[in-house]
């Protein structure tokens, strides 16, 4: 009887043992699964993440019917119009500067050129270039979609107010408007940013892109 004692104490030895050895195998399985299931959602979340970063900063003007890029000084941005107000009031040298509203954030822009060498910048407070694009694919008013391509136009033809004849290719209260924007400037840079203040702060469809 202590013969067979002995040899169960072994079996039952062996049996833990080989227990032992097969769990923690299964233990390094589950480890190196876990581990190469680890690593490959982190490569997915830095590769989604790299897009999103590229999506950021680069401005994405192609596909569309009625895009233009365009190149504003900027001197602040703020997360209320009050605020833009605000700062705008406190420097004389923003007086002919405007204020532009996109996504519920408010952007104090001094001039809008459609090329980079035009831009000039302020010193106090200091700007610096922002670059967009404007679409107006869901316009449904004609000359309001045309309005992107009269801003991005080289020879601003339609910027300039000395005569008072009519174009029905552009909004009703065009001249009235230009006019009244012509008094705050001769600078087609600061002309076109008060037009184009104007009628985007009116007509949603006209969206901006960063």
């Amino acid at each position: 009887m202590k013969i067979v004692s002995q040899v169960i104490k072994k079996q039952v030895f062996r049996a833990m043992l080989i227990g032992g050895i097969v769990g923690l195998f299964g233990v390094a399985i589950f480890l190196g699964i876990l581990q190469v299931s680890t690593q490959f959602s982190l490569k997915q979340d830095s590769e989604v993440a790299s897009k999103d970063t590229e999506k950021e900063t680069i401005p994405t003007t192609g596909g569309t019917a009625n895009s233009s890029m365009f190149y504003a000084s900027q001197a602040g941005v703020f997360s209320n119009y009050e605020s833009a107000s605000a700062f705008l009031a406190e420097y004389p040298t923003l007086k002919e500067s405007a204020i532009v509203g996109v996504d519920g954030k408010y952007y104090i822009w001094t001039s809008i050129a459609i090329e980079e060498s035009q831009l000039v910048f302020l010193e106090a407070p200091a700007t610096f270039k922002k670059v967009f694009s404007v679409t107006s694919d869901s316009c449904k008013e004609a000359t309001i979609a045309e309005l992107p391509v009269v801003f991005a136009d080289k020879n601003a033809t339609k910027l300039k107010f000395k005569d008072n004849a009519k174009d029905s290719t552009l909004p009703p209260d065009w001249q009235t408007v230009g006019t009244a924007v012509s008094s705050i400037s001769n600078d087609i840079n600061i002309i076109r940013l008060h037009l184009f203040a104007h009628y985007q702060k009116n007509n949603a469809c006209l969206q901006i892109k960063f």
